[in-house]
């Protein structure tokens, strides 16, 4: 009688589990992202973006929308960071609103240690099962060994019907930093 039941319930698991609507976190949405080198992906050219404009003057988030596929491609340029650090990006639905923080940590390797210079980065990602709509975003940057802790830079609204838009997240010119290692 008791393997009837837990055969009946494994059985009931398995069901639930099979028709979908079970997620053990339901916020993280699959991505795949990319950071650059020092300097950006000028030289090189963005995985997803072709720049124009005066690169070092803004850091600019671009974006894209793909509907048949449900995918969002961002690409957040000319981000002003330490040169010695690990660097990641992650997007979560947090109650509705797509939240992306980018992550700036000291190298391991180097014990923690940061480096006497500066350097921009180029963060970029495509986040599949986002669905088409006006959506509510907020960008938090963390730079894990700062004493002000994790920072939100951008929130705001992106209209994914318009396939394609930026926004001007800081407009400081960081020209003394920009392409090279100060």
């Amino acid at each position: 009688m008791r393997w009837v039941k837990a055969s009946m319930l494994i059985a009931s698991l398995v069901m639930l589990v099979g028709c979908g609507g079970f997620s053990s976190n339901p916020g993280v949405i699959s991505q795949e992202d990319a950071v650059s080198d020092c300097g950006g992906f000028t030289t090189d050219g963005s995985p997803l973006f072709d720049y124009t404009g005066d690169y070092c003057a803004a850091n600019v988030l671009h974006w894209q929308y793909d509907s048949a596929t449900e995918t969002l491609g961002l690409s957040d340029e000319r981000i002003l960071l330490n040169c010695c650090g690990e660097h990641s990006m992650k997007i979560e639905d947090q109650e509705g609103v797509y939240v992306i923080t980018e992550t700036d940590a000291p190298e391991d390797y180097a014990g923690g240690a940061r480096c006497a210079c500066m350097c921009v980065y180029d963060y970029t990602m495509e986040a599949v099962g986002v669905l088409e709509d006006l959506i509510q975003i907020k960008i938090i940057r963390n730079v894990t060994d700062s004493q002000d802790g994790p920072q939100v830079v951008f929130e705001g609204q992106l209209d994914l019907t318009e396939g394609a838009g930026h926004l001007v997240i800081d407009d400081t010119d960081v020209g003394p930093w920009c392409g090279e290692e100060y």
